[in-house]
């Protein structure tokens, strides 16, 4: 299984970055795992071309993605949402239809951790990230994971209770990837529309 970790965030200090990869840590034997961090990238703005007309960093970035049996994504939340580099990146993931015969999300588990200074922004996860993963056809892990300022020193996780819940996420994940991958009703389940 590959499992790719999507760190929407452009900081290279990122704490998003860091709670991706505790939770890729987490995962354990037989799983592949590969990050893809926003801001070692540079993505051009999506334009509604075919995900096979991009080039150089953003090609590679779709190609990351397509490859992937499951997702960890993380976003540093601003102004109540998620990231701008977030979103333009999923406006070029394809979902099988005019952009492109792919669907990588569709029928796919996906972790989702967000990132914020203050408690404010926790319900970003469900109001903003699980929608979006939805409208892909992606089946959501749980509560997925927010984690605060307080949660971080030094560019480490110091609260236990924020790593333990993350790194339980990335094997939720895992553990959802596997029971899509063999139940025939999870994983026949598509975009409504």
């Amino acid at each position: 299984m590959r499992l790719l970790g999507i760190s929407g965030s452009q900081s290279s200090g990122s704490r998003t970055r860091t709670a991706v990869e505790t939770a890729l840590d987490a995962t354990g034997e037989g799983v592949e795992t590969d990050l893809l961090h926003l801001g070692e990238y540079d993505i051009v703005t999506a334009d509604g071309r075919h995900i096979d007309e991009y080039e150089g960093d953003t090609a590679a970035a779709l190609e990351k993605i397509v490859a992937a049996d499951a997702y960890v994504v993380g976003t540093p939340v601003y102004r109540a949402s998620y990231s701008g580099v977030l979103k333009n990146l999923l406006d070029m993931v394809p979902r099988g239809q005019w952009q492109g015969d792919m669907a990588p999300f569709e029928n796919a588990a996906v972790g989702l951790v967000a990132t914020g200074a203050t408690q404010s922004h926790y319900l970003a996860i469900d109001e903003e990230l699980r929608p979006v993963f939805a409208f892909f056809g992606a089946h959501t892990v749980g509560s997925g994971v927010y984690a605060d300022g307080n949660a971080f020193a030094d560019g480490e996780i110091v609260d236990g209770e924020a790593r333990e819940r993350l790194e339980t996420l990335g094997s939720a994940t895992v553990e959802l990837a596997e029971a899509v991958d063999s139940g025939a009703a999870l994983s026949s389940l598509e975009p409504q529309v």
